[in-house]
Parts: structure tokens; sequence; C-alpha cells
């Protein structure tokens, strides 16, 4: 669980952009941010969990689909979603930041 709400770091991320596609491809819409129901519902997902000593801090947050965040878990450094490999690296320089790089 984040502080930060999906709309909140959704127009952080994209502004008034209303649909994009996560890292693992999979499209999700801004309209559908709060909405489980629906099949392109964002969330937040701690590219490093906070289960493995991450930080809820927006540098370690990716929004991405809900089934991309369901198939990463708590999984790292390295998973599988969406049919594809991916793996986080820490940003240069900081402690608590990361990104994630396709395999």
């Amino acid at each position: 669980m984040s502080k930060y709400s999906t709309m909140e770091v959704w127009n952080k991320c994209y502004g008034n952009v209303e649909q994009v596609r996560d890292y693992a491809g999979r499209l999700m819409k801004k309209s559908a941010c709060g909405n489980p129901h629906s099949s392109y519902h964002p969330t937040l997902d701690h590219i490093r969990p906070l289960s493995k000593g991450g930080s809820d801090v927006l540098d370690n947050i990716e929004i991405c689909h809900r089934d991309t965040n369901v198939e990463k878990g708590d999984k790292f450094p390295a998973w599988k979603a969406n049919g594809r490999r991916f793996h986080a690296v820490r940003v240069r320089g900081s402690r608590v930041a990361y990104k994630i790089i396709e395999d």
C-alpha cells in the first residue's frame, strides 16, 4: 500500500493523456483509475517491494496494469510479466530510485 493515489501518480507521469501502455505492453486508461472491475485498471507497484526493503517514494513506484502488478508480485530484482522478462536496476547515485529494464 502506498501513500500515493493512482490518479496522483498518473497525473504526474502522464498528465491529461487518457490511455497508455505499461512497461509490459498492457493498455491502461485514466478513466479506469480506482475501478478494479475495469480490464484497463492501472495500479501502483513498488519496483523494489516494501517487503524487500523498498521505499514508498515516487522514484520506486511504477504505474502498471493490474495484471502486470499481480504477475510481478513481490519478485525482485527479476520477474516475468505478460510473457516478457524484466529486471530492476538502481538508478546511479540513488539509494531508493529504480528503473525497469526488459531483458
